[in-house]
């Protein structure tokens, strides 16, 4: 049996801030280096992958490390979707401009189906 298990990357700035991060590459803060090493502590495993985002990087190669696992390989074709015009916006500023989280049309995002045929 295969068991899978999905972690996400650990805290940034901007997660802490509310902000949109999409594809920017945005590094972990040191309360993100802290959470990955706390899912080290929770997992085992044979093999770490990731996004190529640093943030997903980062936290891939801390809970590799403590688990004495190799250095994790990274695909681009995971990240985060692409917000376009709304990443660095804060949520609050993002519903007045676009409205609900789950019908805004947001300029320059990746679209639904592009995402879903992605994952």
């Amino acid at each position: 049996m295969t068991l899978l298990t999905l972690v996400r990357h650990g805290e940034t700035d901007w997660n802490r801030d509310r902000r949109i991060q999409g594809s920017t590459d945005i590094p972990l803060n040191d309360t993100g280096r802290a959470q990955a090493r706390a899912a080290a502590a929770a997992l085992s495993g044979d093999i770490i992958v990731s996004s190529d985002l640093s943030r997903a990087r980062e936290t891939a190669k801390i809970i590799a490390t403590d688990l004495g696992l190799p250095a994790p390989r990274t695909y681009p074709a995971l990240r985060e979707r692409s917000y376009g015009d709304a990443e660095g916006v804060e949520a609050a500023e993002f519903i007045r401009r676009w409205g609900d989280w789950h019908n805004a049309e947001i300029p320059g995002a990746e679209p639904w189906p592009h995402l879903r045929a992605r994952a």
